[in-house]
C-alpha cells in the first residue's frame, strides 16, 4: 500500500474525544459471536445517535476495536477555539447521561484539544499525532479516578455558556508528554452519582470548594501561588462532607487526592515537574514503614508486634498527620503527654531543662511515648521541629485502646531509658 504524499492534509487543532466501553470483555464473555455483532452495532449506532447531532458537527466517528470509539471535532473556518470544545463537551455530556440513566453500556471518554496531520494511505485516510495518545490516556485515567469523563485544562477553560459544573480533578504526568497535564471533569445533577434533583446549593458549593483545593493543591506559579498540602486536606475533607450529603458515598477523585497527600505529605521536586505519580499498587503501609524505617522497632519486634504492625493495620487512621513550621515548639518539658509522635519528614532537636541539645530525630523516628512509662507521667524533653516537619500524632486517648501499640513504645521507651 502506498502513501500518497500530494494528498497529505495540513496539520490543524481539533478537540479528540476517545471513548471506550467499560467491562466490554466481560458483558460479551458468554455471548455468541451473532450476539455480540449485534450487541456492538447497537452500541455504535446509540454512540452515533447521542454524538452525531446537528449541533455537533463537524465532526467524524470511527469505530475502534469493536468497544472504542474515535470521535473528531473540527473547527469551522472563523469558529473560536471555544466553540468547538463547547460541542465536544455536550457531545460527551449527551453520552455520559444516557450511560447514567441505563440507555448505554457503561462508557469512559478522554477530551483533548490537539494537533493532528491527515495522509492518504491507498484509499484511506489516516489521522497521525500525538494527541489520540493523550485523549486514550484520560480516558483511561476515568476509572482511577472514578469518573464518568476526564478533559485537558484548554478543553474545560474554553467552554462557553455553562461552566459552572467543571471540576479540577488533578495534575499528572501522561506517557509520551513532556509536562504535567490539569485533568477536569463535570459534576452536574444526573452525573457522579449526583441525583438529578440535588441541591443545587450543596453542589455549587461543592464545586467552588473543590477548585479551589485543586488550585492550592497544584498550584500556580504565574499567580504566586505554591501548593498547600495541609489546607488542600482541611478543604478536601469539607468537600467530601458535602458530597456525601448529596450523595450518600464518598467521591473517589477526592478520595484519590486525599490519599496522596497521606502518601507524600510535602511536594517534592518531582510533584512539581510531573505532578502526581499514579499508581494502582497497593502503597506501603505507615506500620510497614515503621517496620523498615525505625531500628528501635526492630529492636522490639516480636511475632505478635510484627503482625499488630504490618498485618492488623487498622491502628494507622489513629495516627494524624501535623504539619509544623521550622523553630515551632512540638513538646514542652514536664508537660502532661497529649500523644505519641512519629516524623514522616524533616527532623526535630530534643532539649533538656537548660535548652541545651539532646539529639536530633529525623524521619522514621517515634517520640513522645517516655511520658507514658515514667512515674511522673510528664513530658522529659523539649522538642522543637529544626525543619518544617510532616508528623503523624496518635492522641493519649487512642493510644490507650491499642494495647499492643502501646506495648511496642513501652519497649522503645525502656530501651531509650
Amino acid at each position: 500500500m502506498v502513501r500518497d504524499q500530494e494528498q497529505d492534509g495540513p496539520e490543524r487543532e481539533v478537540v479528540i474525544l476517545m471513548s471506550d466501553m467499560v467491562g466490554y470483555s466481560q458483558v460479551t464473555a458468554h455471548m455468541r459471536p451473532d450476539e455480540v455483532r449485534d450487541f456492538i452495532i447497537h452500541y455504535h449506532q446509540v454512540i452515533y445517535q447521542l454524538v452525531g447531532q446537528p449541533e455537533a458537527e463537524p465532526v467524524e466517528i470511527e469505530p475502534l476495536a469493536g468497544d472504542g470509539a474515535l470521535m473528531v471535532f473540527e473547527r469551522l473556518p472563523g469558529e473560536e477555539r471555544a466553540e468547538v470544545c463547547t460541542r465536544a463537551l455536550r457531545a460527551a455530556l449527551r453520552v455520559a447521561h444516557a450511560v447514567a440513566e441505563g440507555k448505554l453500556q457503561a462508557t469512559r471518554m478522554g477530551l483533548y484539544l490537539g494537533d493532528i496531520i491527515e495522509a492518504s494511505l491507498g484509499a484511506r485516510k489516516v489521522k497521525f499525532g500525538s494527541s489520540f495518545a493523550v485523549a486514550t490516556r484520560l480516558e483511561e485515567l476515568c476509572d482511577y479516578f472514578g469518573t464518568c469523563l476526564l478533559m485537558d485544562r484548554e478543553v474545560a477553560e474554553n467552554q462557553s455558556g455553562d461552566d459552572r459544573y467543571l471540576v479540577s480533578v488533578g495534575k499528572v504526568m501522561l506517557k509520551s508528554f513532556s509536562h504535567p497535564v490539569h485533568v477536569y471533569s463535570v459534576y452536574e445533577p444526573g452525573l457522579q452519582n449526583l441525583p438529578h434533583d440535588v441541591d443545587t446549593e450543596l453542589l455549587n458549593r461543592y464545586v467552588q470548594l473543590r477548585n479551589e483545593a485543586m488550585l492550592l493543591f497544584c498550584g500556580n506559579s504565574p499567580l504566586g501561588i505554591t501548593p498547600n498540602f495541609p489546607k488542600v486536606r482541611e478543604m478536601l475533607a469539607e468537600a467530601q462532607e458535602l458530597f456525601v450529603e448529596m450523595t450518600g458515598r464518598e467521591d473517589k477523585s477526592s478520595d484519590r487526592i486525599l490519599e496522596y497527600i497521606r502518601e507524600t505529605p510535602l511536594p517534592d521536586e518531582q510533584f512539581f515537574t510531573n505532578g502526581m505519580t499514579l499508581s494502582e499498587k497497593k502503597r506501603d503501609t505507615l506500620g510497614s514503614k515503621l517496620f523498615h524505617l525505625s531500628s528501635e522497632l526492630l529492636k522490639a519486634m516480636n511475632h505478635e508486634f510484627y503482625h499488630a504492625l504490618v498485618v492488623d493495620t487498622g491502628w494507622e487512621k489513629h495516627f494524624k498527620l501535623e504539619w509544623r513550621k521550622k523553630g515551632e515548639h512540638i513538646i514542652t518539658i514536664h508537660d502532661l503527654p497529649d500523644g505519641v509522635y512519629f516524623i514522616d519528614r524533616g527532623e526535630v532537636v530534643t532539649l533538656n531543662e537548660d535548652g541545651e541539645e539532646i539529639a536530633i530525630l529525623s524521619a522514621g523516628t517515634i517520640f513522645g511515648e517516655m511520658a507514658y512509662f515514667s512515674e511522673e507521667k510528664r513530658r522529659t524533653a523539649t522538642v522543637v521541629a529544626k525543619t518544617d516537619v510532616v508528623i503523624r500524632r496518635i492522641t493519649s486517648e487512642d493510644f490507650q485502646k491499642l494495647p499492643v501499640i502501646m506495648k511496642i513504645f513501652e519497649r522503645i521507651a525502656m530501651a531509650r531509658r
